[in-house]
């Protein structure tokens, strides 16, 4: 009896020893824990995920008001991406790190943590111009809004982007002035490697002041006989006659002869009616 408490006693210590070992600066036990916080991160995270899906959705939609279910549906996969960022932190601050590591990884929550607030803002907007915008503008009757909502999409994104990376650059301890200041001497150099870019964009303010054609309509360019599917800011898609795909961009549109084959069957009625 005396020998099985013996060796009873003589593993947990021999345990004990193994948890009190150290390794870079930390114990195998706080490597332990740091690891099991981070698995209940994860499974809070999904629980947390569980919870929208099958309670607050169920909730939301015996309300009349649609916003909040289109809150509740983009909001599930930030939250859950937000509590594990929480969790590795809380895990990693239970270690012990040198100052630079430290730094680094502050610097890396907080960018993080304002990406998640970005993606979940561009969540937001890309929902609210689904359910409310594109209904209205697909059943107005001008063509233009139909042009301008992608170029106004694409371009509220860029803009939300370029200030969450300067929000998260500033509290991650940048100087974001010199930042800007950089990009503005480097500006040059990327206009010169972006020249193919840059005239496309040109093209595509051309194609929207001139309007040789809109979206839907029937046109015949570069040797392509389509109907127009779409003007974004970088190229113009057509689909052919026999259903294919064609993208051009608005750089070659714009210099092109174009033939805008719905408007002389316009105007071709137009004429007949008028005889």
């Amino acid at each position: 009896m005396l020998i099985g408490v013996s060796s009873y006693e003589s593993g947990i210590d021999m345990f004990e020893d193994i948890l009190t070992k150290t390794y870079y600066g930390n114990t195998i036990g706080a490597y332990m824990l740091a690891f099991l916080l981070i698995i209940a991160s994860v499974v809070l995270a999904r629980v947390a995920y569980w919870v929208i899906g099958h309670v607050v959705k169920r909730f939301t939609r015996k309300t009349k008001n649609r916003m909040d279910d289109i809150l509740v549906d983009m909001l599930e996969e930030p939250v859950v991406f937000a509590i594990v960022i929480i969790g590795i932190w809380f895990s990693l601050e239970l270690l012990h790190t040198s100052d630079t590591a430290q730094t680094v990884i502050a610097n890396a929550y907080y960018i993080l943590i304002v990406f998640d607030v970005a993606w979940f803002i561009s969540r937001i907007l890309d929902a609210l111009i689904r359910r409310y915008v594109e209904p209205m503008v697909m059943h107005s009757k001008s063509k233009l809004d139909d042009q301008l909502l992608p170029i106004i999409q694409k371009g509220m994104k860029i803009a939300l982007w370029v200030m969450a990376l300067l929000i998260a650059l500033n509290n991650a301890g940048y100087n974001v002035g010199a930042v800007l200041a950089s990009l503005g001497i480097g500006s040059i150099a990327f206009a010169m490697a972006a020249k193919d870019t840059i005239a496309n964009l040109f093209g595509s303010f051309t194609i929207f002041v001139d309007k040789p054609f809109t979206v839907g309509e029937r046109v015949l360019l570069s040797g392509h006989d389509g109907f127009v599917r779409e003007i974004g800011v970088r190229s113009t898609r057509l689909e052919t006659l026999n259903g294919r795909m064609v993208t051009l961009p608005n750089s070659q549109v714009a210099n092109e002869c174009i033939e805008n084959i719905s408007s002389d069957a316009a105007s071709h009625g137009e004429r007949s009616e008028g005889w």
